[in-house]
């Protein structure tokens, strides 16, 4: 249900009532004026100031919703009580007749708003009537007496006045409450039970106070004073108590709410560089639209909140999805996903006091449709997420990015309007266009002010004594540039690497290419185990195509998903991994033959784009491989990624045969740690 239908809803409900109330106080009207006579009359008239007197002694309390308050209010006066009285004392067309009167001036010096003064006028006056009619009910069929006058014994006014009470409290919260459960789309059953409940404590003491001031005025008007006065400020002072409590837990859970969202921001920041300019401006956006779509108090705020948290979910999505700068795959597509439904799992764990969880979960639904999580179509999206999708993206698409350059403003809002009827709401994408001009004025006249950080800060940077702590499976030998520790080859080491490179040279097909280089690599760096992974486009994972060693048939065709296990962490970050536990390489069923293992080193096979796959060497002798055995492993991986590089299509044509490659020659090439190994000069004098 969207928030014109509850609007219009509660409308129709708020004018009945009204209607049904104003006919009822003007019937209670008519009827004193035709059946009571002048000296009666005086007396309801001087009911009049001593009941608004009575109502200024007021408490507004929030009202709840679960464990959540609303920004509506319940005005709780003591004026009920003197409706009590004058609905036992002289019946229930003057009952309703102060009531109706009390509730319009009451509400008047609280709303300037002449629909809800009407309202509640008319309600307090069918609340009368039927407080009136049940303590006429009790005094008349259960204690045979008279339903008005002065002459009723003590327990059946003590009686008739606990059950009108409960009849005035149970009216009150049913008519109240179900125009507030209409305007929340709540269901108006449960709703008014949870209320009726929150308001007894408050309405119950009426009853009292008017049996007190019933018996009080026996005597006569002076003893009516002394002992109605003194209930009156108990009452009111132990009703200001109890909205004095109301009020500290609200501040509270509101301070709790706002310190919640701003740690959440910060997740997000540390995850997703989110700008405060860009969360104002969708805040904006997205308030201005709810509210010319209706939306209640509660959803614009969820708005507002959703604009900063709707991608909380992403924190459980890897960054090298996040910050890929190409197409994704079909499987990283299927993790970005995700952010939607671990977003609303995260929220959902907080009570916050408005609809924030179906903002997040359903952002990314599509109007036709085809969006995710849930696959909503139409109106049955939450109106909330419809409004977010358009203008975030709106916002969103004007930013630059590393992979992009941001749109302008006309270009973005062609590109909203070419989704709208697919994949946004068409209604919501008008009405943002349309009213676009306002939302920038507002933004303009915001930039003025200091713009909220909604807790996004710079991040903090490590300290000179944390950047000396070294993990404790050691470090890589590689720098964060990647640049491995200097190393000089050996003339002995040049001369494997040749023999090496001659040993691929030639073969045609990746098996052989594969069997060649693992056999002759052994001679240059010891390992029991040997894997080569290479990546699969298609499946978005890696699988080991080639593997050599003890254990090698458990590890043929074993896959690894991006990031999983050292070797898909290697694959997806493109940097040598060495020197931890083997088994952390692979699922429980093959790591557990791997227990006796003692180091490892992972090392990425580079292409002439990005990483097309890893070779993994295991040792159970070794304790490391140190900087030395890395580097000369990096140098063969670049032999073997230009084994395995396409061969370019070449014109047949005889040449001399060429002398094998002198180390002397190669040396300066590898021991160049400023100079790429992958170059043309080694595929010259390594690959012929």
């Amino acid at each position: 249900m969207d928030g014109l239908t509850k609007r219009l809803q509660s409308q129709c409900y708020q004018w009945a009532v009204t209607g049904a109330g104003l006919a009822l106080w003007l019937a209670a009207f008519v009827w004193l004026a035709i059946h009571y006579g002048w000296h009666e009359q005086v007396t309801f008239i001087a009911f009049v100031p001593a009941i608004i007197l009575a109502s200024m002694f007021v408490q507004h309390f929030r009202m709840p919703t679960g464990l959540k308050f609303t920004h509506e209010r319940l005005t709780f006066t003591l004026s009920d009580a003197i409706v009590l009285l004058a609905a036992c004392w002289y019946g229930l067309a003057p009952a309703v007749f102060i009531a109706g009167i009390e509730g319009f001036t009451t509400s008047r010096r609280t709303v300037h708003r002449l629909s809800s003064n009407l309202f509640s006028g008319g309600m307090m006056a069918l609340t009368a009537a039927a407080a009136a009619l049940s303590l006429s009910a009790v005094l008349r069929y259960g204690f045979n007496q008279p339903d008005t006058g002065a002459h009723h014994t003590a327990l059946a006014v003590a009686v008739a006045m606990l059950v009108a009470s409960l009849a005035h409290n149970v009216t009150n919260v049913a008519l109240l409450f179900t125009l507030l459960a209409l305007r929340h789309g709540q269901p108006v059953v449960r709703g008014c039970l949870e209320k009726l409940l929150w308001a007894a404590p408050m309405f119950f003491p009426v009853g009292t106070a008017a049996t007190l001031m019933y018996l009080a005025r026996q005597y006569d008007l002076v003893f009516l004073l002394v002992i109605g006065a003194p209930v009156f400020f108990a009452i009111h002072f132990g009703h200001k108590r109890y909205r004095d409590s109301v009020d500290k837990r609200i501040q509270f859970m509101e301070k709790a709410h706002r310190e919640t969202i701003e740690a959440l921001a910060v997740a997000i920041n540390a995850k997703d560089q989110v700008t405060h300019e860009h969360v104002l401006r969708v805040q904006i956006y997205a308030a201005g639209v709810a509210r010319l779509f209706g939306c209640t108090t509660e959803e614009v705020e969820a708005l507002r909140a959703g604009a900063l948290l709707h991608d909380i979910g992403k924190i459980a999505v890897p960054d090298y999805i996040l910050k890929k700068p190409g197409k994704l795959t079909a499987a990283e597509f299927d993790k970005m996903k995700l952010h939607t439904v671990v977003g609303a799992q995260i929220l959902s764990r907080v009570e916050f006091p408005y609809p924030v969880v179906p903002v997040v979960r359903h952002h990314h639904e599509r109007w036709d449709g085809k969006g995710y999580p849930d696959g909503l179509q139409g109106e049955a999206i939450p109106l909330t997420a419809r409004i977010l999708s358009v203008v975030d993206c709106f916002d969103a698409v004007r930013e630059d990015r590393q992979y992009r350059r941001g749109l302008t403003r006309e270009e973005a809002i062609a590109l909203i309007m070419e989704g709208a009827g697919t994949q946004y709401d068409p209604r919501v994408v008008g009405m943002f266009v349309t009213h676009l001009p306002e939302f920038e004025a507002e933004i303009k006249a915001q930039r003025q002010l200091p713009v909220p950080t909604f807790g996004i800060e710079e991040i903090e940077e490590l300290s000179e004594a944390a950047r000396e702590v070294a993990p404790a499976a050691g470090l890589s030998a590689q720098t964060e540039e990647g640049a491995a520790t200097e190393h000089k080859l050996s003339e002995r080491e040049l001369q494997q690497l040749a023999q090496l490179a001659h040993a691929v040279e030639g073969l045609h097909t990746r098996d052989e290419i594969l069997a060649a280089f693992t056999k002759e690599l052994r001679a240059l760096v010891s390992y029991d185990t040997c894997a080569v992974t290479l990546a699969r486009v298609e499946h978005g994972d890696s699988v080991i195509v080639h593997a050599v060693g003890l254990h090698s048939t458990l590890l043929r065709a074993q896959a690894f998903a991006p990031g999983e296990g050292i070797t898909g962490w290697v694959l997806t970050n493109g940097r040598i991994f060495a020197n931890t536990d083997p088994k952390l390489d692979f699922p429980p069923a093959i790591a557990v033959q791997f227990a006796s293992y003692r180091t490892l080193v992972v090392l990425p096979i580079t292409g002439a784009r990005d990483t097309i796959g890893t070779l993994g060497l295991y040792s159970q002798t070794l304790a490391a491989y140190n900087d030395g055995q890395q580097r000369l492993l990096e140098a063969a991986t670049m032999i073997l990624a230009t084994a395995l590089a396409p061969k370019p299509i070449r014109a047949e044509v005889e040449y001399a045969p060429e002398p094998r490659p002198d180390p002397a020659t190669l040396a300066p090439v590898f021991n160049d740690t400023s100079t790429n190994l992958l170059t043309t000069t080694i595929e010259s004098e390594l690959t012929h």
